[in-house]
This record gives C-alpha cells, sequence and structure tokens, in this order.
C-alpha cells in the first residue's frame, strides 16, 4: 500500500502526540496522583467484578473509589450503595434485570445515607444527575480549581465535592488519609488547594488554627448546618474569597446556593421549587423516597421570613419543649455566639422533673486563659431571649466535639 499524503502523516502525528501527552492529575490523596485514566482503569476493573443490574455496597469509600465507580458503575451497577461508619446496608430489594442482563441499566441508583444528626438514619437514592445538579458549571475557560476534601465520600456534601470536580475538571484534593485536621490542612495547602468546602462548626475551628494561614482560597464554600453573619463576615475578611453557603439535604439533594454574603436566603426563591409552610422548609424533589403526592420533601428545617430575607431557625426535630414554651437550640446557640468572649457553641436539651427539659450549653472561649463566667452567659441570653431559652448550665470547654461531616455532636 502506498504511504498517506504528508498532510495526512503530520496529523496522525499530532494525534498520537496527544494521546501519549501526560494526562494532567484529576484527583490527589495518599496513594498519590490519578489521572482521569487511572480511574476508569479502576472504573472497569470495578465493572469486570460485578454483574449488570447487581446490587453493589462501597464501604466507607475514598474519593478515588467513588471516582472510579462513576466511572465504571454508572450505568452499569443496579444499584450503588455507600456505607458510612455506623450506616447499615439497606434491605430494599433491587429489580433484576431481563433474562440474559443484556439490557442497559437505565439509572444507576446511588445510594445515600443520612449521617443521623438529626436523632434518625435514612437513605435516599439519586442518580449521578441529581447528585451533580448543585454543580458550578465550567469556568470560561479560566484556570482548574483545587478542591480540598473535608467531609466523608460517602455523605452527600462530600459527594457535592466530588462531583463538582469531576464535571468541571478541577482537581480533587483528598486529606482524609490523615486523622488530625491539622495535618490535613497541611496536605490541602501543601497542594495548592484554592476552594474549600466545610460545616460552620468546622470554620469556626479552621479560623483559630495558625495552619489555616498557609491556605490561598479564592472559593470558601459551607453548608450543613445554619449558617451565621458573623462567620461569614470572618470568612470573607480573612481569606478575601468568594462566600458561598449552600443548603443541600441527602433526601432532597442540591436545593440553592446563595453568594450575596449575607445569612439566610432572598424570600425570592420561595415558589415553585422551594416552599415554607407551616413554618418548615419543603422542597420539590418528585423523585425522592421522602416525596409526598405533590412531590415536595419536608425538610424538616425551621425557616422564619423576615422582610425580604429568610433565615433558617433550626431543625424541627429538636425542638425543645421546655416548660410549655417551644425552644430552638440553634437560636440559643446563635446568641451566646454573639458574646464577645464565645467563638462556638452548642445547646442541647436535659430532663428536669419540674418543667420537662432544660437547655444547656456548651461554649469554646476567645481565650481559654480567661473564659467568661457562667452568669455572665446566662445574663447575655436572658437580655436577648425568653426566659426558656436562657440555658440552666453552660459549660466552658476547649473545642466542641464533631460528628465524622465535621458537625457539631449534640449529644
Amino acid at each position: 500500500m502506498g504511504q498517506p499524503p504528508v498532510g495526512r502523516r503530520a496529523e496522525a502525528r499530532r494525534d498520537h502526540a496527544a494521546t501519549d501527552a501526560p494526562q494532567p492529575p484529576i484527583l490527589v490523596d495518599g496513594d498519590g496522583a490519578a489521572t482521569d485514566e487511572t480511574l476508569r482503569r479502576a472504573g472497569a476493573a470495578l465493572r469486570g467484578r460485578v454483574a449488570r443490574g447487581e446490587h453493589v455496597v462501597l464501604e466507607q469509600p475514598t474519593a478515588r473509589t467513588v471516582a472510579a465507580a462513576v466511572h465504571g458503575l454508572d450505568g452499569w451497577a443496579g444499584v450503588v450503595e455507600l456505607l458510612g461508619a455506623g450506616d447499615r446496608r439497606s434491605q430494599k430489594p433491587v429489580t433484576p434485570p431481563p433474562a440474559g442482563g443484556v439490557a442497559a441499566v437505565a439509572a444507576t441508583a446511588w445510594r445515600v445515607h443520612t449521617s443521623g444528626t438529626s436523632g434518625r438514619r435514612s437513605w435516599t437514592d439519586h442518580t449521578w444527575t441529581t447528585l451533580s445538579a448543585g454543580v458550578r458549571q465550567g469556568a470560561g475557560g479560566g484556570p482548574r480549581r483545587r478542591w480540598g476534601l473535608l467531609f466523608p465520600a460517602c455523605r452527600m456534601a462530600g459527594l457535592q465535592v466530588i462531583a463538582q470536580a469531576r464535571t468541571t475538571g478541577d482537581v480533587l484534593v483528598d486529606p482524609t488519609h490523615l486523622t488530625n485536621l491539622a495535618d490535613q490542612i497541611a496536605f490541602l495547602a501543601e497542594h495548592g488547594v484554592d476552594a474549600l468546602s466545610a460545616t460552620p462548626t468546622r470554620w469556626r475551628q479552621l479560623l483559630r488554627m495558625s495552619g489555616t494561614d498557609l491556605l490561598h482560597l479564592a472559593q470558601v464554600t459551607l453548608g450543613g448546618e445554619t449558617v451565621d453573619q458573623p462567620l461569614l463576615d470572618a470568612l470573607r475578611a480573612r481569606f478575601s474569597a468568594r462566600v458561598t453557603h449552600v443548603y443541600a439535604s441527602t433526601e432532597a439533594g442540591s436545593c440553592f446556593a446563595v453568594h450575596d454574603g449575607r445569612a439566610g436566603f432572598p424570600v425570592g426563591r420561595l415558589g415553585d421549587e422551594l416552599q415554607v409552610r407551616d413554618g418548615v422548609l419543603h422542597v420539590r424533589a418528585p423523585w425522592s423516597i421522602t416525596a409526598g403526592p405533590d412531590g415536595f420533601v419536608c425538610t424538616g428545617d425551621l425557616v422564619t421570613v423576615d422582610g425580604d430575607r429568610a433565615y433558617f431557625r433550626g431543625r424541627r426535630s429538636g425542638v425543645l419543649n421546655v416548660g410549655g414554651e417551644k425552644v430552638s437550640p440553634e437560636v440559643v446557640e446563635v446568641v451566646l455566639r454573639e458574646h464577645p468572649a464565645v467563638v462556638d457553641a452548642v445547646a442541647t436539651g436535659r430532663p428536669n422533673t419540674f418543667c420537662g427539659t432544660v437547655v444547656v450549653a456548651r461554649v469554646v472561649p476567645v481565650d481559654e486563659q480567661h473564659p467568661p463566667r457562667q452568669g455572665e452567659l446566662r445574663r447575655w441570653v436572658a437580655e436577648r431571649l425568653t426566659g426558656a431559652h436562657v440555658p440552666a448550665v453552660i459549660d466552658v470547654v476547649p473545642h466542641l466535639t464533631q460528628t465524622t461531616a465535621g458537625k457539631a455532636a449534640r449529644a
């Protein structure tokens, strides 16, 4: 056979060179850097071990495992169930594929469990599309961001960070092989992370750590807990970054993001997809296992409307009955954090013989050598809220106990 024209030979050489060119890493973790091709090969290996339509369980997966599973199992497995610490495998049966297993799986169910922070554990089936619904779209040809992962890869918040990096071509840096938060932050700084998502509780902790000075962030994201104005202001002042707080739940997926630097969200967002009913936020998510006949999911989050703004006031399931008055612990926490000597706080209920329940609190002082007095803090709350909100006991602690997702532990 004759040789191809010179132009075609040159084109073939360019194609070959492009194929052989080293790929940039899209994930960095304790096992090193991984390219898209690395994860595709790992995904293909996973697929080779799974029958079409099978129910696959990934126990405490890393970000690398989840990313590989997206490549290899999405559209192949019937269910990919992500289990975290303390989760129990669901017993819902999976419909087997047609005889012979030749038909494609229309949409793999990604089964995501809640962390149980609200007092109960449950799970919801998503598609990868619903998990990626709130992802920031392409940056218009700008430089790729490098996202740090401080959430478990099996939880909704962690999956959102993974989806962000995978969908937009950003780099994901996973430090979760390290158990110490200071070591994790050093790992993120070493690998040039410029975008980071965490809970408000964890952000307050990070703001007190010297290691965060090594982070040069362009994007700060908060989610998973109620966000107050002082924290938003402190983050913007520390990092000079775009500060975004997001609202998402395991049951309803990603709902919205707020970029204007203010706590709460604009009432203009309420409408056909987002409604407040009897003081509780409802989100339209007809695909969710917890959706009602009208396609709305009751989130259980209390919301009040004040002027042009809607504000979160805690969880309905967490409301305390103190002598016949309903008390939201999160409202008490916000007031305690406003005290100049307090950097963080958590409030809970304690059984009481006379009034059923009383509020108790733990606070983290700004200065451990000169902590605020209990009487001073109780008076501070009494001047701003009703008597039922005043904690009967306030303990000063060096830090708040956190769940694996970075939320304040209320137990």
